[in-house]
């Protein structure tokens, strides 16, 4: 797995391994595999999902009426609606507002002058306001 870079934020989800451990207990691989893919593919599209259609079965591997009824009941039980009607993961949709709320705490640090105080800062954009 590549290591985690700081200019793609949306290149990395944590996996809690012991809550995906006893959600996937009983599954067969296929329940898994889809369900992994489902994930990153969540994730990677900004926490939606595209149109169930061949292409995300091509994605997902899905190839046979077994794979079909595996990806039915993953998004049955990991993907609810939301009030929209979307899929949704409650999990990924944390993490993508953490992550969001994050990369704005840094934007606003780094338009910051560096070296003033905060105190002079302030006052510099007050004088700034005349």
């Amino acid at each position: 797995m590549a290591a985690k870079t700081t200019k793609d934020s949306m290149g990395w989800l944590k996996l809690n391994v012991g809550l995906f451990g006893s959600e996937t207990a009983g599954l067969s691989d296929t329940h898994i595999a889809i369900y992994i893919k489902l994930l990153v593919v969540y994730w990677t599209s900004g926490n939606r999902l595209p149109e169930i259609d061949h292409k995300l079965h091509r994605r997902l591997g899905v190839i046979d009426s077994a794979g079909e009824v595996a990806l039915a009941e993953i998004l049955n039980e990991f993907f609810p609606f939301d009030s929209d009607g979307n899929y949704s993961h409650i999990e990924l949709d944390r993490q993508l507002n953490e992550t969001k709320a994050r990369s704005r705490e840094q934007s606003e640090r780094a338009r910051k002058p560096r070296g003033i105080s905060n105190k002079a800062s302030e006052e510099a954009h007050d004088e700034d306001d005349f």
